[in-house]
């Protein structure tokens, strides 16, 4: 019984409220009915068409991207009309080489003619936008040595965030021939691998040195030593638990001065690793304990983060 819908008119009442709510460009009252309709019925393809309309004309950009996203996977006929939405949403977060890329690839393919016109000026402004960043970028990488790390970081971050991905080997060269801090190095291998870099590099900080290819290394969120901090969190959530926030932010911080070179850099095991981490965090916030950590290899695992946590601040 409660699949029963009690007013049957309701979905074509709701549909007729959001053409008179767009005819009148109340898109805000479009929005919420489109909420109310989705809560009941399910949106008919031109449903789904004109709510793409009410969310560019809101300019939700973060959502139509999505909607126009899963529209394309789910194969909507309106194949023309929803491309551009998402395009020029990826325009608008300055995803100019995704741009590029996709629509490169759409040229190569059979579309239809006035598609690929609606399409090439977005083609255009990517190319300019890519072109105006990397300027900007190339200036910063020239000049790189001479930023401190967290320009080096948020410059490497960004070009992440934009995939552009142009400048691997002046990278490779800056970090074979430059001193840059622990982190500035783990962001330079992590750009490398995000672009797919076959090289291999020479990798040297906190006094160790060793030769990686980048194809070969593992992501941060995948090495050993996140065991090793899940370990600690579930440890300190036992005795303060108030604290366990600040445990995943510390150990993550620490782990980018060491990567990729966690295990040389404590050579010890996992559970001398992560009895001194729990021993070393209570103490910095202030827990009494009975000092446990009388034998030497801990205390000099103690030492090592120590020299860690200096290096983080």
């Amino acid at each position: 019984m409660s699949d029963i819908i009690i007013f049957p008119k309701l979905q074509d009442h709701l549909r007729r409220q959001i053409k008179q709510a767009m005819k009148s460009a109340r898109y805000e009252d479009a929005y919420d009915l489109f909420n109310a309709l989705e809560k009941h019925f399910e949106l008919s393809e031109d449903d789904q068409l004109l709510k793409l309309d009410c969310l560019y004309a809101l300019a939700s950009y973060l959502e139509l991207r999505e909607e126009a996203s899963i529209l394309l996977n789910q194969g909507h006929p309106a194949y023309n009309k929803i491309v551009p939405y998402f395009i020029e949403c990826l325009i608008h977060y300055k995803q100019y080489q995704t741009v590029i890329e996709l629509i490169d690839a759409l040229r190569q393919e059979n579309v239809d003619h006035k598609l690929l016109m609606t399409l090439m000026p977005f083609y255009d402004e990517a190319s300019e936008g890519l072109a105006t960043r990397r300027k900007v970028s190339r200036h910063f990488i020239q000049t790189f040595k001479d930023d401190d790390k967290d320009a080096q970081c948020t410059l490497i971050i960004k070009l992440i965030q934009s995939e552009d991905f142009a400048y691997q080997v002046s990278f490779i060269h800056i970090l074979e021939s430059s001193t840059l801090h622990p982190v500035v190095i783990t962001f330079i291998l992590q750009y490398l691998m995000m672009a797919n870099n076959e090289s291999s590099v020479k990798v040297h900080k906190l006094s160790m040195s060793k030769s990686v290819k980048i194809t070969h290394l593992t992501r941060l969120e995948q090495t050993p030593f996140q065991n090793i901090m899940n370990q600690v969190e579930t440890r300190i959530e036992e005795i303060m638990p108030s604290v366990k926030p600040h445990v995943s932010m510390l150990m993550k911080q620490h782990q980018l001065i060491m990567y990729p070179f966690e295990s040389e850099y404590f050579d010890a095991s996992e559970m001398e690793v992560v009895a001194a981490y729990t021993h070393f965090i209570l103490n910095l916030f202030g827990f009494e304990q009975s000092d446990d950590l009388g034998n030497s290899p801990s205390i000099d695992i103690m030492s090592k983060i120590e020299q860690l946590e200096k290096l983080n601040r």
